[in-house]
């Protein structure tokens, strides 16, 4: 009746004012940072000598995409892709070489240099002319290599003479597996201060705006396991050493440098290599800390890391940004891009960072998807009503009992790193709780007529279509009623390699199961399975799938009037 319209009416208008307050504490621009690397879409792609407008493509290729900052690799930590004066130039002692690439990048920093040009100068002056923020990147790994006539063009003399301060064999540490062995300790004063001039030289010789560092696993630790007792402190001082150079740099050139480290461990990881972030928080030994989750579970189905760092800078100046991969694997979409800024932005991260963009599938050069989806990154408000997929499970075509995915996932346990799936469900026993954090209000989007789909989505590898396997969604048992299976024992359709041998259940969340706002769990039990698959029951993938109207009663940009 007329009394109910009215109620409904008022309801409406109680929602869109909700919504827009809710919009309104979301406005501010957050910082999108761009890590272009000097190497791969530059002087290894392009044939020497190469001429100016190609070094700045990097650059060109990326602006007016809302990109606040660019980091920009300066070479493989040891050696250097400009005109150094105090560091190693990149294949400066190659006589030989089985590297046609490296070798390549090698003619290329030889034909600018003698031409008078030096690529980090052009590109810095570029990159600041066209509005951004710039900061070269150096990778921190120092690696001992043997070095004989033959060489891959990468090597230094530096580490090569030096094979009595590499770290070595430290079996007895069972997190130190895989780390590299031959890396060079900065424990050792000469190895601290090799790098303490490369740092300076950036930092004082160039007008950029600081400088990235990189310790993230792989690069760290930067000492050995046995020397973190000792030396954790010996690493805060060169930090303090590196602070007190950017201040004076920051003076002298008058432009406020920043000092940016980026990370890809917990706090307590970190500290375990020896790098005390809470100490280099507290004494303002940096400004920004990058977050990366390469061989983790990303932004986009946690947010447990990120929320530790976000409150242990809390109250301080340190910005924390959030790494969002989005390279070389079909799972990586934009709509999964967007979960993961959503759930950054959510838990308190001041910005998001893209590193080595290459997004399936065109890669590089960049096509208008690849380009489209950094559009509105910086902008919580308006990704907040963008189709997303949330996401937790194996990334890429690794098949799914490959010794490569086990040694990853064994590794980043190692390093204190959240990796949930995949796991192993037997008959009879329920499964641990997989742990999925959602950031998007579906609620209020449903009430106000947006929410076109939510659905939770799992794939389970050797199933088979008599298998009975109850889903727990929020502690509650998921009905028959919302569920479809979906076969993908066989398909010749493109997939990730995980997807096969079995089913992937839908359950269609709209209505009475729609995720909160926040963490969300799922359980599940197999009930009976066909007995005669020796391989177990796994859960490889678990997302949960929103897509939206772009406003009530609105089309989908996709959608035809055929249908």
């Amino acid at each position: 009746d007329h009394r109910d319209l009215h109620l409904s009416i008022r309801r409406q208008r109680q929602l869109c004012i909700r919504d827009s307050n809710r919009s309104q504490n979301m406005t501010d621009k957050k910082e999108v940072m761009f890590y272009t690397d000097g190497r791969h879409s530059s002087v290894y792609m392009h044939e020497p000598p190469m001429y100016k407008q190609q070094l700045v493509e990097p650059v060109d290729e990326i602006l007016d995409l809302g990109i606040d900052t660019i980091t920009y690799a300066v070479g493989d930590c040891s050696v250097l892709l400009y005109d150094t004066k105090v560091g190693e130039k990149w294949g400066h002692n190659v006589d030989l070489t089985d590297h046609a690439i490296w070798w390549k990048a090698t003619r290329n920093l030889r034909s600018m240099i003698e031409r008078g040009i030096d690529p980090l100068m052009v590109v810095c002056e570029h990159a600041k002319s066209k509005g951004f923020k710039f900061l070269p990147c150096l990778l921190l790994n120092l690696t001992h290599t043997s070095h004989g006539r033959v060489t891959n063009c990468r090597i230094a003399d530096f580490t090569t003479d030096h094979p009595e301060w590499s770290v070595g064999d430290e079996s007895e540490f069972p997190q130190a597996k895989y780390d590299t062995k031959g890396r060079l300790s900065y424990a050792v004063p000469e190895v601290r201060e090799n790098r303490l001039k490369v740092i300076k030289e950036l930092l004082c010789d160039y007008p950029s705006d600081g400088i990235e560092l990189s310790m993230t696993i792989g690069i760290a630790p930067l000492i050995a396991r046995k020397e973190v007792k000792e030396h954790t402190s010996t690493l805060t001082d060169w930090m303090k050493q590196i602070r007190d150079i950017r201040d004076k740099a920051s003076h002298n050139q008058g432009i406020d440098k920043r000092l940016a480290l980026r990370l890809s461990s917990t706090i307590e990881g970190n500290k375990d290599m020896g790098i005390d972030i809470e100490t280099w928080i507290k004494d303002s030994l940096i400004d920004t800390i990058i977050l990366d989750t390469s061989s983790s579970d990303g932004f986009e189905g946690q947010t447990d890391i990120l929320r530790d760092f976000v409150q242990l800078a809390k109250g301080t100046d340190v910005k924390i940004l959030a790494g969002i991969e989005a390279t070389n694997n079909t799972d990586l979409t934009p709509a999964v891009n967007y979960a993961a800024a959503s759930n950054a932005y959510h838990v308190g991260a001041d910005g998001v960072f893209f590193h080595t963009y290459y997004p399936m599938t065109k890669r590089h050069p960049y096509n208008n998807e690849a380009t489209g989806r950094l559009r509105f990154m910086g902008h919580q408000d308006v990704i907040s009503t963008k189709d997303k997929r949330y996401r937790l499970g194996i990334i890429g075509d690794i098949d799914k009992s490959s010794e490569y995915l086990n040694l990853a996932l064994e590794k980043s346990h190692l390093n204190k790193m959240s990796v949930q799936l995949p796991i192993e469900l037997q008959v009879g026993k329920k499964s641990k709780d997989i742990k999925i954090y959602v950031s998007d209000d579906v609620k209020t989007a449903q009430e106000l007529g947006k929410l076109w789909k939510c659905e939770l989505q799992i794939m389970l590898p050797n199933t088979t279509e008599t298998d009975e396997i109850q889903i727990f969604w929020n502690g509650t048992l998921l009905p028959k009623s919302i569920q479809r299976s979906a076969d993908w024992v066989y398909q010749l359709r493109p997939r990730p390699m995980y997807a096969s041998n079995g089913y992937r259940l839908h359950f269609n969340l709209v209505s009475e199961y729609l995720p909160e706002i926040g963490k969300n769990t799922v359980k599940a039990l197999v009930v009976k399975r066909d007995e005669t698959i020796v391989d177990p029951v796994r859960i490889t993938e678990v997302r949960v799938a929103i897509d939206y109207l772009p406003h009530r009663n609105a089309l989908r940009d996709d959608e035809t009037y055929e249908g």
